[in-house]
């Protein structure tokens, strides 16, 4: 993949989003281990070795390797610096025809809270996503209390669609969760699987 679709780089001048290296784990690590409280609620318990260099070695390989193989696009906000790493955008279960979507996933240092920073970061990585991996449906889900994460979601187009009982465990309990999705209305099928789409008239 990517030797057709270049590694992301995006940026609106007031932040940066893209795939991590090797040389960001260290303030991947400092973005992780600095809001590991804040986000205990919100997010499945994670081990111990989560927040180890040798983790994030083997993750940050890892996370190529999918982006490669189109698995999933594991994204990184970053300051404009470059360097200091205030949140994450994860766009997973990506599948081709007949679907054509994926699920996102994203978090945001407690300290950026409030300040609209990643309904920037998300403006710049989901129209990035639609367009480069032609996907036509991004779904997102969110505890029920979450709601800085509704409120976000629904600036950003996403229709609630309904309920999923004891979805996740979260912070080790199972937890009911909001489903939400976007569509991309102009979505138009590009490779082989061209014939087998029907054109849908009059749908928004």
């Amino acid at each position: 993949m990517t030797g057709i679709i270049p590694l992301p780089h995006l940026s609106d001048g007031s932040l940066i989003v893209r795939l991590a290296t090797a040389d960001d784990i260290p303030a991947i690590l400092a973005f992780f281990i600095a809001n590991r409280e804040a986000m205990c609620p919100v997010e499945p318990r994670r081990p111990d070795s989560f927040y180890t260099s040798s983790f994030w070695e083997m993750r940050v390989a890892l996370n190529l390797s999918h982006y490669e193989r189109a698995h999933s696009v594991c994204l990184f906000v970053f300051e404009p610096d470059d360097q200091t790493v205030i949140g994450d955008i994860n766009f997973t279960n990506i599948s081709g025809y007949p679907h054509h979507g994926c699920t996102l996933g994203y978090a945001l240092a407690e300290s950026q809270w409030g300040r609209g920073r990643m309904q920037r970061a998300l403006n710049l990585a989901i129209p990035w996503i639609f367009d480069m991996l032609n996907l036509h449906r991004v779904a997102a889900n969110h505890l029920p209390d979450n709601e800085r994460s509704a409120r976000l979601l629904q600036k950003l187009g996403f229709q609630r669609e309904g309920m999923a009982r004891d979805y996740l465990l979260i912070d080790g309990l199972w937890r009911d969760h909001i489903l939400t999705a976007l569509t991309h209305s102009d979505w138009q099928a590009r490779d082989h699987t061209a014939p087998l789409v029907h054109k849908q008239r009059g749908k928004d």
